[in-house]
């Protein structure tokens, strides 16, 4: 079974946004999803409801950081220089 993080936006003072965890979902042997909230999200100025599945945070809490793909294929070249 593979479990996500359920977030919903909320607006920060300094006009940023927060993600706040809002609940879980857990994939199902039949397909779909299950969702388990632990609070709802609140609706926006238009009075709509975002809600974004992410997968989880690894233990220390910090979301991985993704390199472009170029840096990626640089850190495969050789590092000395010819001269």
């Amino acid at each position: 079974m593979t479990r996500y993080n359920l977030i919903s936006p909320r607006p920060r003072k300094d006009g940023k946004t927060h993600w706040h965890n809002i609940g879980s979902a857990f994939t199902r042997d039949k397909g779909g999803f299950s969702l388990v909230f632990d609070s709802l999200p609140l609706p926006d100025a238009e009075g709509r409801v975002t809600v974004l599945m992410t997968e989880p945070l690894p233990d220390d809490g910090q979301r991985q950081q993704r390199e472009p793909q170029a840096r990626q294929q640089r850190s495969d070249m050789d590092d000395e220089i010819p001269f």
